[in-house]
């Protein structure tokens, strides 16, 4: 059996600013879909992050241009990357067919690996085009981004109040994508995961709110080095994590990888050639992607 897990939004999160969680966004879409999603990326770029920041006239042509280059580079050197990895985990379905926990960890965290890697490439190369047009923001423009912010957080705080059943709804669906209908079992599995995971949202909140007050800062101040500062704090937000949401994001990794490890050891035989043909689905999507000029 593959070591391919279900990606958790809450785990892989590009600083709140600019959240353009692109590959993940692919991965997380009905394979069906993935191809009319892709096509429809520079504009669902353009308006999210046009929620943030208040621009015009130059800025927003310098913006378009942005975009363009950015869906241009993504298109032609990382989807065929995403279909290279794919393509790998579909072949590794039937080679080993039950794994022992501790080995299917292993693999899971190799897994997980690799998607940190793909999609540090996104980051790197997002906040590089992105990051000429944010440090042109006059004084007016960043306090309206400082204001978007905080309606973004407080939307956010709203949308984890969401009941426990309405989490495992969501559980539920990501596991039938990729395995088709889920036994009473893997139910059992998921509701209990979501009853003892351990999130606390205040310490989420407290992170956004120090890492957006010290970008803003530094935007606003401009000190020697500044540059260089808020591209750090885009490109490795992590160094401003305290040690308490370290700790508890380091949980949240390890408690996905059990879920998907629990899921993929109870998979039937049935649900293992869904999640190969799944995973080919999308390989091949992303190759018809990549070979598209626009």
């Amino acid at each position: 059996m593959t070591a391919t897990t279900f990606p958790q939004p809450a785990t892989f999160r590009f600083p709140r600013m600019l959240p353009l969680a692109l590959a993940l966004l692919l991965m997380l879409s009905g394979c069906s879909s993935v191809r009319l999603v892709y096509g429809h990326l520079d504009w669902w770029m353009e308006r999210n992050i046009n929620k943030y920041l208040d621009l015009g006239g130059a800025q927003e042509d310098l913006l378009e241009l942005r975009i363009d280059e950015f869906h241009r580079w993504h298109r032609q050197t990382q989807l065929p990357r995403y279909a290279d990895f794919f393509e790998q985990l579909a072949g590794q379905v039937d080679i080993n067919a039950a794994p022992t926990p501790t080995e299917l960890d292993t693999q899971l965290a190799q897994i997980e690996t690799r998607v940190d890697g793909l999609w540090h490439n996104t980051v790197v190369m997002l906040s590089d085009l992105i990051l000429p047009l944010v440090i042109q923001l006059d004084p007016a423009q960043i306090d309206r981004l400082e204001e978007n912010i905080r309606e973004e957080q407080e939307e956010s705080r709203k949308k984890w109040e969401k009941t426990e059943r309405k989490r495992i709804k969501e559980f539920r669906k990501q596991a039938d994508r990729w395995l088709g209908d889920v036994t009473d079992e893997q139910q059992a599995i998921i509701d209990r995961h979501v009853a003892t995971t351990q999130f606390d949202p205040k310490l989420r909140d407290a992170q956004r709110q120090r890492w957006a007050q010290t970008f803003l800062q530094v935007l606003r101040e401009k000190p020697e080095g500044y540059r260089q500062q808020l591209r750090k704090m885009l490109v490795d937000p992590q160094s401003l994590w305290p040690a308490d949401y370290q700790k508890m994001r380091r949980q949240l990794r390890t408690q996905a990888r059990q879920l998907a490890s629990e899921l993929l050891l109870s998979a039937t035989p049935e649900q293992r050639q869904h999640l190969k043909h799944t995973l080919r689905e999308y390989a091949e999507d992303f190759r018809h992607l990549a070979a598209q000029k626009h």
